[in-house]
């Protein structure tokens, strides 16, 4: 694929292609699982929302289902996720782990024993 567009010999590429890979990374960082639950993801959260100031960064999204993201709501994600029967404090670890930038695998946490 050719582009127009150049800056020192590097082509750049088109804000639809930049924006797929930027939520890619995401989704693949948490193993297209819901950060909360576990479940499949299919939309990214702000960690602390928009209304809030939340950026959209990286560090500030995480992958959700449906369901959670429209629960949370722009919620503080720590009050409302340990409202939830279902809490894991390993997700809360992982997700405090994305919060500061500390590498990521692509691996859902064990279950609890």
């Amino acid at each position: 694929m050719a582009f127009d567009h150049q800056i020192d010999g590097t082509e750049l590429s088109p804000k639809r292609l930049t924006k797929w890979r930027f939520r890619t990374r995401i989704f693949m960082a948490w193993g297209h699982a819901c950060a909360y639950c576990g479940e499949g993801a299919d939309t990214l959260d702000h960690v602390l929302p928009r209304s809030r100031g939340g950026m959209t960064v990286e560090e500030n999204l995480i992958p959700a289902c449906k369901r959670c993201n429209g629960a949370k709501s722009s919620a503080d994600w720590r009050e409302w996720f340990m409202a939830q029967s279902w809490h894991c404090p390993d997700r809360v670890a992982r997700i405090d782990d994305w919060i500061i930038g500390a590498p990521q695998t692509a691996t859902k946490p064990e279950p609890d024993p």
